[in-house]
């Protein structure tokens, strides 16, 4: 009984030794206990449980249990690494998209990592030198199994205590911390079966001026720019992984978007613009843009709502006699653009089928310049039946992990960033932009660039969490401070109107607000739609809120970022601490409510549908 006894309490002690290093990691020192404890209860539950519903009686079901852990533990600090956020079972729901973002899981690997199963490797190694005989024979298995089976209880009811004593929070970091690894997934998939569907709401909420209300906005009577770009086709080219500190960004005497900096010259800018993708990331960003609608708080808005019919910019355009198409080279399954796209109003997608995978950058697909270049001649051709459209263009090439093919890399790197990973991004960034100069040269040579609004905006951070910390060297150079959440949330926008002169536009805006902005242009009234942005040339107040990779309740304000847990907000301008808890508590609120508005229409429009 002992040996067997033992063998619980030895794999329990090596896992937990394993998960208070990762927390460590994660954390800190200073916040390991009292959470320790409830770590260590959580697998005396897990081990325990093993031990008692197997039928084996060797150790190799808790190798198999410990192998589980390792990788569940290893995954979780990849997950926190890349994105800064603690891995949560939502994340893990959308593991089978691992197949299809290999080279990014391989760039962020690190062989430290297998630490994390070096107690298997010894133990296997351990048996077969040392052959133990199976002295397990002649205990009374079932009566150390009832006693396995009270200490299980008593852990689980340790853990079901603390539940009580936490209270799941809207903040994953805040609760792993407090109440373990393992218990916060418990407790958060509980907490979110819970909520999942929104609380139901008289339908007179889903009222535009309870929105303005919730964001302390009025309407403008004389908008500016009402109807600039009126009868113009829409140009609309969403950047991958392009952060706007690239932009005017100089490196080695070289500009890393001299395209961009170019047009930028004579367009509206708006250095104040920040990406609200959720889980779906790009994919969300091409919700977010085209419907003003907050995306999911868990899961892609692409893998729950078939079938829906969404009030889109593509369906407001093609109320004005506009065809709507969207071009992508990767495979349309991949985050399950094949059924977003209808559900938005698009008429027909072009995706790896239209592209064949010509001229591949890495595993995603067809290069940027094959991108731009194949889809030149279907716009002509919408052209020359006096057709206005609506296209949207989605680059790829700038995809992490950032690897160009030498034989496209215009960028001459100082030694010091030649093979690093900072050097890998602005590089990738450069040719982006080499090939947008291209389309841009395409788009002169018929004819489409003096008929078309070009706008031209970043869908979500490049820059991950732990490769900011290994570069804050670069940064610091370049910006004069670190690099920070701000920095990751703030993308280029940039709206080209031919006639128009150019203007940096200081106002804060977000990917909910392209829609009404974009109408305001068109000179296209919303009284029909309901809209959780808004036109941000004309509106110098905003709420713009954040899901997913932030705690519910984060938000940016026209001068600051608030992120929930903290005392101290930030200054969008100078990065600096700004003190106000108190309104920063009420306008948590406030884009908590605002949020919650938009689910409630969510689930209204898929029930309508």
């Amino acid at each position: 009984m002992r040996f067997l006894a033992g063998r619980l309490q030895l794999f329990t002690i090596i896992v937990l030794i394993k998960i208070l290093v990762v927390r460590t990691h994660i954390f800190s020192l200073t916040h390991q206990f009292p959470a320790a404890l409830l770590e260590l209860a959580s697998l005396i539950v897990v081990f325990g449980l093993a031990d008692v519903l197997s039928s084996r009686r060797g150790i190799s079901k808790f190798l198999v249990v410990d192998f589980l852990l390792s990788t569940y533990l290893l995954s979780t600090v990849m997950y926190y690494n890349h994105f800064g956020r603690f891995l949560d079972y939502h994340a893990i729901t959308q593991a089978p998209l691992l197949k299809d973002i290999g080279e990014s899981v391989i760039a962020i690997f690190s062989f430290s990592y297998l630490f994390l199963y070096l107690d298997i490797f010894l133990i296997i190694i351990f048996l077969q030198i040392f052959k133990l005989p199976n002295i397990s024979r002649g205990i009374n298995l079932r009566k150390n199994k009832r006693k396995t089976l009270v200490i299980c209880c008593s852990a689980l009811a340790l853990i079901l205590v603390s539940y009580k004593v936490y209270q799941p929070k809207d903040i994953p970091m805040v609760l792993a911390q407090d109440v373990g690894i393992l218990n916060a997934q418990l407790y958060q998939a509980f907490h979110s079966l819970r909520k999942e569907a929104p609380e139901d709401l008289p339908l007179d909420a889903l009222h535009q001026a309870n929105i303005e209300r919730i964001k302390q906005i009025n309407p403008v009577s004389w908008p500016k720019y009402f109807g600039a770009a009126k009868d113009k086709n829409l140009i609309l080219i969403q950047l991958e992984s392009t952060e706007n500190f690239v932009v005017g960004l100089s490196v080695n005497g070289q500009e890393i978007t001299p395209n961009l900096n170019k047009i930028i010259k004579e367009s509206l800018y708006f250095p104040h613009f920040y990406a609200q993708i959720g889980q779906g990331n790009t994919s969300d960003a091409e919700f977010v843009t085209n419907t003003s609608i907050y995306p999911r708080p868990r899961g892609a808005i692409s893998t729950g709502y078939t079938g829906v019919k969404y009030p889109s910019l593509p369906r407001l355009l093609q109320s004005k006699g506009y065809k709507a198409v969207t071009f992508h080279p990767n495979t349309a399954t991949f985050w399950r653009r094949d059924n977003l796209y209808p559900c938005l109003g698009f008429d027909s997608y072009f995706d790896e089928s239209f592209y064949q995978n010509e001229d591949p950058v890495g595993r995603w697909g067809s290069s940027d310049e094959i991108l731009f270049k194949k889809a030149v001649p279907i716009l002509q051709e919408f052209a020359k039946q006096n057709q206005k459209f609506y296209a949207s263009l989605i680059t790829l090439s700038s995809h992490h992990p950032y690897l160009i093919p030498e034989s496209k890399k215009k960028l001459d790197l100082a030694p010091d960033l030649q093979n690093t990973f900072i050097g890998d991004y602005l590089t990738a960034i450069n040719y982006e932009d080499f090939a947008l100069g291209l389309f841009i040269n395409d788009l002169k040579d018929t004819g489409l660039w003096d008929n078309s609004m070009i706008v031209i905006f970043g869908d979500h951070f490049g820059i991950s969490k732990n490769e900011e910390t290994d570069n804050q060297d670069f940064f610091t150079s370049i910006l004069g401070r670190e690099h920070d959440y701000l920095d990751a949330l703030n993308v280029p926008l940039v709206i080209r109107i031919p006639g128009v002169k150019s203007k940096i536009i200081e106002n804060v805006g977000g990917q909910i607000d392209i829609l009404p902005t974009l109408a305001n242009l068109f000179g296209i009234y919303l009284d029909d739609y309901l809209i959780f942005g808004q036109d941000i040339i004309n509106q110098d107040r905003n709420l713009l809120g954040f899901r997913f990779y932030y705690p519910e309740g984060t938000y940016i304000s026209s001068s600051y970022l608030y992120i929930p847990g903290n005392k101290v907000g930030q200054n969008i301008e100078t990065h600096e601490a700004v003190q106000n808890i108190e309104l920063f508590l009420k306008e948590e609120q406030q884009i908590k409510n605002l949020m919650q508005l938009s689910d409630i229409y969510l689930e209204y429009i898929k029930k309508n549908k």
